[in-house]
């Protein structure tokens, strides 16, 4: 039954990510964006589900922002709506959604300390090739012990082909939470990596943002994420 969720909801991404920028009228999007935040957002909802309708809405953002629509507050207190935006609102929200991370370099590789879930912090390579987010097994191990994943974070076991063309397998587990800088990413997908090995920032992280880059006069990594919501 797993086996088959997490099918499910790779096929779910990989239409997020297969989406158009329709055009004209942007209600539709954005009642699709509604509805994709709201199951985001949801406690109640399933992990599998959750993670798929976070990266689901973070595609219907930067469709959105292509068709010139911005996220925001109106006159109402306390309430925000996509709306046509201005070049003010523009250049605020760009700036709102990016963050700068010092990074070491560490054999011709990038490392970045992050925080997931709120409490632990680890130390992880920059690979943009990795398809996932991975955590070693003694992190994915001290954050059980901590309560900071739960029974219901875990999601099974899935085969992967490396690019030599051997084949590996891993238990699949959902991040609540992935904290670089002073920006978070809610409900991202990652795998449990051998004992020992190293955490990888990979694209179930790095596709969701709307771009980043390396700064290398200052060895820092730039992201502007998908939006304040």
């Amino acid at each position: 039954m797993v086996l088959a969720t997490l099918v499910h909801v790779a096929a779910n991404l990989t239409q997020a990510h297969a989406i158009e920028a329709p055009t004209g009228n942007a209600e539709p999007t954005i009642v699709q964006w509604t509805a994709s935040n709201t199951t985001c957002h949801s406690q109640a909802a399933p992990a599998l589900a959750a993670i798929a309708a976070c990266e689901q809405r973070d595609s219907f953002s930067k469709i959105l922002a292509r068709m010139n629509y911005c996220y925001g507050p109106t006159d109402t207190p306390g309430h925000a709506r996509w709306r046509p935006c201005d070049p003010a609102t523009v250049a605020q929200n760009s700036a709102l959604a990016r963050t700068t991370a010092p990074f070491h370099r560490m054999g011709g590789v990038f490392v970045l300390s992050a925080t997931i879930n709120a409490r632990s912090k680890a130390y992880f390579i920059v690979d943009s090739g990795a398809t996932n987010v991975q955590i070693p097994e003694e992190i994915a191990e001290k954050m059980k012990r901590d309560g900071a994943l739960a029974g219901a974070d875990f999601l099974g076991e899935r085969h992967f082909v490396l690019a030599d063309g051997r084949r590996l397998q891993q238990r699949v587990v959902r991040l609540r939470t992935l904290q670089i800088g002073d920006r978070i990413m809610e409900n991202v997908l990652a795998t449990v990596g051998a004992p020992k090995s190293r955490a990888l920032l990979g694209q179930s992280f790095l596709r969701r943002l709307n771009w980043w880059m390396i700064d290398n006069v200052n060895n820092s990594i730039e992201l502007e994420f998908a939006g304040l919501f």
